[in-house]
């Protein structure tokens, strides 16, 4: 039996302490299908999009020409089970998924990171959240 995978290894604290991308995430993203509209620098025109996950410091967007990481956006959205106002947000692409890059996997879109939530705005993001569970990715087995 290779060393790494025996019973002291699997009970290591590093082991069990070692983060993926997906474990580094402040906070879960839940599964939703918001409508919000995007602004970005290629026009002062709002574009409708599809926010399939949104957590209190960011959303996915849904969409076949993702903005290049580093945009800056304005994005305005209502929030699952929010009655108040839109909100209207200024943000940050940080990751975008083209499917030309080899390892592009999944849905076509971007990852916006919020910049300027209040602690408020914020607070009711993550109540309006509750209860929404994450998405879940297929898993593919080999065999």
């Amino acid at each position: 039996m290779d060393a790494r995978w025996d019973r002291k290894t699997l009970t290591d604290a590093s082991f069990l302490h070692a983060t993926s991308h997906a474990d580094a995430r402040r906070a879960v993203r839940r599964a939703v299908a918001v409508r919000c509209d995007v602004v970005s620098h290629y026009g002062d025109v709002a574009e409708p999009h599809l926010a399939s996950e949104v957590s209190p410091f960011g959303l996915w967007i849904d969409t076949a020409m993702p903005l290049h990481p580093g945009s800056e956006v304005v994005v305005g959205f209502r929030p699952p089970r929010y009655e108040g106002p839109e909100l209207l947000v200024f943000g940050r692409v940080t990751r975008a998924v083209t499917g030309r890059r080899r390892g592009d996997r999944g849905r076509l879109g971007m990852a916006v990171e919020f910049r300027d939530l209040s602690d408020g705005e914020r607070q009711t993001l993550s109540e309006s959240l509750v209860g929404i569970p994450p998405r879940l990715d297929r898993v593919r087995f080999a065999g």
